[in-house]
């Protein structure tokens, strides 16, 4: 896969992940912060989260379903530690798998930083996720990363 927004080696940690936008501060942050914006670009594909919950506040839960089949979903979760509109997200990152019988399986707890910040008529935004302690994750989350760039890409082009 060529990497376009990714900046570290594959399985590097960190994770760099940076990238320009066609839209304001405020409206990528928006696009990382709505639910219905992100399912609009979160995923191997635009739209294909199950469903997005987001309690944007310092101490609130996210959780992003990407997959629900038979009693079982699959995403990613976590805390937001710092909120700063338009300038800065810091959060918890897990990988999970949810099932009807609430029994939850999620891996070590990681953490991402993204910054927003103007440029021109746009919006540079760096990425760094750490601490993700298994190589082949790394290299996984990254592959993730660069299409999630993308489809914001497009978002925003297609505006």
């Amino acid at each position: 896969m060529n990497m376009e927004f990714v900046r570290t080696e594959p399985g590097e940690d960190p994770i760099i992940v940076e990238g320009y936008f066609a839209a304001s501060p405020k409206e990528v942050f928006q696009a990382w912060t709505i639910p219905e914006e992100v399912m609009k670009w979160f995923g191997p594909t635009p739209n294909s989260l199950h469903s997005a919950i987001i309690d944007l506040r310092p101490g609130g839960a996210w959780q992003f379903f990407k997959s629900k089949g038979g009693n079982t979903a699959s995403g990613f979760e976590g805390e937001y530690l710092v909120v700063e509109p338009g300038v800065r997200l810091i959060f918890t990152w897990s990988q999970i798998i949810a099932s009807v019988s609430e029994e939850h399986v999620a891996v070590p707890i990681s953490q991402v930083e993204i910054t927003f910040t103007a440029n021109g008529e746009g919006t540079d935004v760096c990425l760094v996720h750490s601490r993700v302690d298994d190589e082949d994750m790394r290299k996984g989350f990254a592959g993730g990363w660069e299409r999630g760039f993308t489809n914001v890409r497009a978002l925003f082009s297609s505006l």
